[in-house]
């Protein structure tokens, strides 16, 4: 077994996405600008163990193959915010990808943020958006 890691510590929360094709969401989330840092393979073929995968500007989510790890987690069931200064170019890959658009690109008016909602190919929703909170 062959582990990969950048050795770059983030020191945040880190959203978990279960998926039952962990290969496709992995390909789809490093198109839409994720890097990743850590890949730890599944006991079958063409599933994740273990994946650790960041945001340019801060952040990691952990990504695993549905049944490989003990989580309450399920496909399709999670909905993650994710900080942004281009949302623009993030709404361009993710256009490129044929990613289904949940909520279009909007200026908000209620808080300053540009931002829009996607969903991956699970069903997980996943906001990109300039707002930090």
């Amino acid at each position: 077994m062959s582990v990969r890691t950048s050795g770059v510590r983030q020191q945040s929360v880190w959203a978990s996405v279960v998926s039952d094709d962990a290969r496709v969401l992995l390909e789809w989330l490093l198109a839409l600008g994720f890097t990743e840092d850590l890949l730890i393979p599944g006991e079958d073929a063409d599933t994740i163990h273990h994946c650790q995968l960041d945001w340019p500007e801060g952040g990691r989510v952990l990504l695993s193959s549905t049944g490989e790890r003990s989580t309450p987690c399920r496909p399709g069931t999670a909905s993650l915010h994710v900080v942004t200064a281009s949302p623009d170019a993030v709404l361009a890959r993710a256009r490129g990808l044929g990613a289904a658009v949940v909520h279009e690109i909007v200026d908000q008016t209620d808080y300053l943020s540009r931002d829009f909602t996607i969903a991956d190919p699970d069903g997980n929703h996943w906001t990109f958006a300039t707002f930090a909170g």
